[in-house]
């Protein structure tokens, strides 16, 4: 009788189990459905703002660039690591993040852009390194003229939707 009462307690508790996790994926399945859908209206821009402070992996053409998310300004993004990067994010071709908070209060200088950038480093006359879109290798020298949508460096001119990246030794925003 013992080995049947014992049988049948294992069947019970099977049982119930069974109900448990069977409550608990449809309690997942609520959850991740209302997740997705709050998803659906969050921006690219707000996952940025999340990620400031935090370490940021940034997949460019031909070259990864990891660094703490420390600034985000109008279409850039700077990472701070052993050089600072001015990021274009139109030529950004992926992010590994390790947070996936959403922030949307905008900064206050948020703003500024690449071309404010440049500008400080070429106040500072500081060296600084321009990747080119679709161009092996980099341009280095110090800025000769920053206009509104154009950088005179080492004698070329590049317009600033050419610049994939800046790099230079200091944080020009910090």
């Amino acid at each position: 009788m013992a080995i049947m009462d014992d049988r049948i307690d294992a069947l019970l508790a099977d049982i119930e189990a069974a109900d448990t996790a069977a409550q608990a994926h449809v309690r997942r399945g609520e959850f991740g459905e209302e997740v997705t859908g709050q998803a659906a209206e969050r921006t690219l821009l707000e996952r940025m703002r999340g990620a400031l402070g935090s370490t940021v992996q940034v997949t460019l053409p031909g070259r990864s660039i990891t660094g703490t998310a420390c600034f985000l300004g109008r279409d850039i993004i700077v990472l701070a690591g052993a050089e600072a990067s001015v990021i274009a994010i139109r030529a950004v071709r992926g992010f590994r993040l390790i947070t996936r908070v959403h922030r949307f209060d905008a900064g206050g200088l948020e703003r500024l852009g690449l071309g404010s950038a440049l500008r400080r480093w070429s106040a500072a006359y500081e060296e600084v390194s321009i990747d080119v879109a679709d161009s092996a290798g980099s341009i280095r020298g110090r800025c000769a003229l920053v206009a509104s949508d154009y950088v005179e460096i080492a004698g070329r001119i590049i317009p600033f939707a050419a610049i994939n990246a800046v790099h230079a030794r200091t944080n020009p925003f910090g």
